[in-house]
């Protein structure tokens, strides 16, 4: 009875929010009822942005990075209108994923709740209760307010009564989501200003004790924590950092102490590395199944008082959708698109396994089009005519390539060669075939097939390994190398790869090259590397190395040792994306064009109309 009270008044209370005009529930009964004062909360903890394939048609993030390219790429695909340059601030841009127009809802709301909940006449079912709601309440919040930062940079802190943000008043923050005369004076804020806010919410939420460090049901599973707060306020700090947003500032030192004390906390409260494979029969017994086995991990193995997987801080709202049946591409039948595919460029990253880098990192290619590599001259085991060996064991359980094994209605061993039925396509209509040469496999299982469509797994929000590469970068930048190493070293020890050479730690810019390789290998394909290309520019720069890609031919008759390979450009016309306004994504233009009729400002992001 009493959580069908609850479904029910959850249900009353999104009806209220969604129309605001139901004869039901009033907006002052809601603070008249305790399960009705919950599920006003509980309801907007319920726009988690997804991770993963976000686009319509299973188009990632990532393939707008130097990590991926889009076989969805012909005329009305979201992947070609940003190659091709066809977007601006009304079409074609996909980036924000819808935020702006759900999240600053959601903050007023909280916004409400925060008002009303501390008062003593509003109803709850113990004063404990009150308490972690609270808590909750300034954690999403900040949660909020960073996806927001990351897709549009710092937008306002608005002062409704004139009171200080910052005199400890959080009721009084306010977003926009309904014009009128009291936005006259309102404008965006300095970065600093913003992820300030941000820390003081989660440090709001931290005072609170009655927030848990962890969930321990699936029922509050989507509820924030303890390690969810530290791992927002850490993460920011490394933001606000970033060339795009320090506004010539060196925060570095203060985000290296305050990502190394989130670190220390989470180790302290049982947050660990998924290390030892629990299924070898599924992921094999290879140096990186661990690695593979939690990429594949289920959702909610991260939920309860002794989780199976304790490297995961976050990880609710899932995704849009994954790969499912189709990562292999190819003539089988039941294939559809094969989606976002690895280019040769991220196939590049993967050291040798001895821990030494294929190409020189600080200049990788001869050419534009990036068919003549710069090989590293220290690296003795790499074989261009057989480069799929001896490779960083991460490498095979991300990337599937010319003699990966493979189950469909059978076992087949893929072959891209121009007869075989994973074949490399460039022509627009070949959706089901890999632009690159190779096939994504990192979050899909082993023994996903055409009778067991095991699909893919969203990435995590946020997850232990992260919180480390995020203190190494850190550690990198405040100069304080050694630490950084190590942070690196605990990363690669997890699939039995080298410790990086210890005479890193004298040449800062060198370390550079391997931390953010490193990063970039690790969290490969989840959304880190299209905002960590973003950050790391200052505003007026164009993003790297998106602009030309390499692509795989294989030629071959029958004897895979004897394929030969050869790096060819995917297509002559650069690709488009990298542009300095894609940095950030266009707040709508509705919205601008009320705010600068209100206040006299433009609130548009940098190049964007």
């Amino acid at each position: 009875m009493a959580l069908a009270l609850a479904l029910t008044s959850c249900q009353k209370v999104s009806a209220w929010l969604e129309r605001q005009d139901t004869e039901d529930v009033v907006f002052e009964d809601i603070w008249t009822d305790e399960n009705y004062v919950e599920g006003y909360l509980n309801n907007n903890l319920a726009s988690i942005p997804g991770l993963g394939w976000v686009f319509s048609g299973g188009e990632p993030l990532w393939c707008l990075t130097d990590e991926g390219w889009s076989s969805l790429d012909a005329a009305g695909g979201t992947s070609h209108r940003v190659y091709d340059g066809i977007f601006s601030s009304t079409a074609g841009w996909p980036g924000g994923r819808g935020l702006y127009a759900a999240l600053p809802y959601r903050i007023r709301n909280i916004n409400i709740f925060l008002r009303y909940i501390v008062l003593p006449e509003t109803p709850v079912k113990n004063e404990d209760s009150r308490r972690r709601m609270i808590a909750d309440a300034y954690v999403i919040r900040a949660y909020y307010m960073f996806e927001l930062f990351k897709e549009y940079g710092p937008l306002y802190l608005y002062n409704e009564d004139g009171v200080d943000p910052e005199d400890g008043h959080p009721e009084y923050l306010r977003y926009v989501t309904e014009l009128d005369e009291s936005y006259v004076n309102l404008r965006r804020v300095p970065a600093e200003d913003y992820i300030r806010w941000i820390i003081a919410d989660c440090d709001r939420g931290l005072a609170i004790d009655d927030l848990p460090w962890r969930a321990t049901a699936g029922n509050v599973a989507s509820r924030m924590t303890k390690a969810i707060a530290w791992c927002i306020k850490a993460t920011a700090m490394m933001w606000l950092a970033s060339p795009l947003f320090n506004d010539g500032k060196d925060y570095w030192e203060e985000a290296y102490q305050m990502n190394k004390e989130a670190l220390e906390l989470l180790r302290a409260h049982g947050y660990e590395l998924f290390t030892e494979c629990t299924n070898p029969q599924v992921y094999g017994y290879g140096d990186a199944n661990a690695y593979r086995e939690y990429n594949c991990n289920t959702q909610l193995s991260w939920v309860g008082t002794s989780p199976t997987d304790r490297e995961t801080i976050f990880a609710m709202g899932g995704a849009s959708g994954g790969p499912g049946n189709n990562w292999v591409g190819s003539r089988h039948t039941n294939i559809g698109a094969c989606g976002t595919c690895p280019t040769q460029e991220q196939v590049d990253c993967y050291d040798t396994k001895d821990g030494v880098p294929v190409l020189d990192l600080a200049n990788p290619y001869a050419d534009k089009y990036h068919t003549q590599p710069n090989f590293n001259p220290e690296n003795t085991m790499y074989d261009e005519q057989h480069p799929y060996e001896n490779r960083d064991p991460r490498f095979e359980e991300c990337i599937m390539h010319h003699g990966s094994p493979y189950t469909w209605d059978k076992a087949y061993t893929l072959d891209i060669s121009a007869s075989g039925v994973n074949y490399r396509s460039t022509l627009p209509t070949d959706i089901s075939q890999s632009r690159t040469g190779y096939y994504y496999c990192k979050t899909i299982p082993p023994n996903c097939s055409m009778n067991n469509p095991a699909g893919g797994r969203a990435p995590k929000q946020y997850k232990l390994s992260e919180m480390i590469l995020n203190y190494a970068e850190c550690a990198l930048n405040a100069g304080h190398l050694q630490d950084a190493i190590e942070a690196v070293n605990e990363i690669r020890d997890r699939v039995h790869m080298p410790a990086l050479p210890a005479s890193l730690a004298s040449d800062k810019e060198a370390l550079r090259l391997r931390v953010y390789n490193e990063r970039r290998v690790e969290l490969a394909f989840e959304e880190a590397r299209y905002y960590d290309l973003r950050r790391r520019c200052k505003p007026e720069e164009e993003i790297p190395g998106i602009k030309y890609f390499s692509a795989m031919d294989v030629t071959y008759a029958g004897d895979w040792s004897a394929a030969t390979y050869t790096r060819v450009p995917l297509r002559e016309a650069e690709r488009h994306g990298y542009e300095p306004q894609c940095k950030l994504s266009p707040l709508p233009k509705g919205e601008v064009s009320n705010l600068k009729v209100i206040t006299g400002v433009d609130f548009q992001n940098y190049g964007w109309d």
